[in-house]
């Protein structure tokens, strides 16, 4: 089975939470909701890895980042191989707030905190909503 490495960011600007769009068609996770980011690089530290999916996914700079928690979940990957995903999220600060969605994302929105229960959120996504009391 195939281990990875993936960092997340919690970006909440006044009360709205940054999520982004899987496409239906690709995995892991398609057609759900999810917090940005992706994969650690070889080579990479977790924040040059943190920066640059932010920046891939969503346009946006990283400004500031903690990480604040962490978990796993084993599923298929976008090539069908059962992959071992550990997902270390943080707290991200960025410099600006207007997005634009890219990389494998089919949209980007903010979410009031109390309308997350309500989307299809990836099941690693929602293990952290329930860690700080969103869900």
């Amino acid at each position: 089975m195939k281990t990875r490495v993936v960092v997340v960011s919690y970006i909440n600007n006044k009360g709205k939470v940054l999520f982004g769009k899987k496409s239906p068609n690709r995995g892991p996770y398609p057609n759900t909701w999810h917090l940005p980011g992706g994969g650690v690089e070889e080579d990479e530290t977790l924040i040059d890895a943190l920066k640059r999916e932010v920046k891939e996914e969503t346009g946006l700079i990283v400004k500031d980042a903690k990480q604040i928690f962490f978990n796993d979940d084993k599923t298929l990957n976008k090539h069908g191989e059962m992959t071992h995903y550990i997902f270390l999220v943080f707290n991200v600060s960025v410099e600006d707030v207007n997005f634009k969605p890219g990389d494998d994302l089919v949209g980007l929105k903010w979410f009031e905190e109390k309308k997350i229960k309500d989307i299809p959120v990836t099941k690693p996504s929602k293990d952290f909503f329930k860690y700080i009391g969103l869900l």
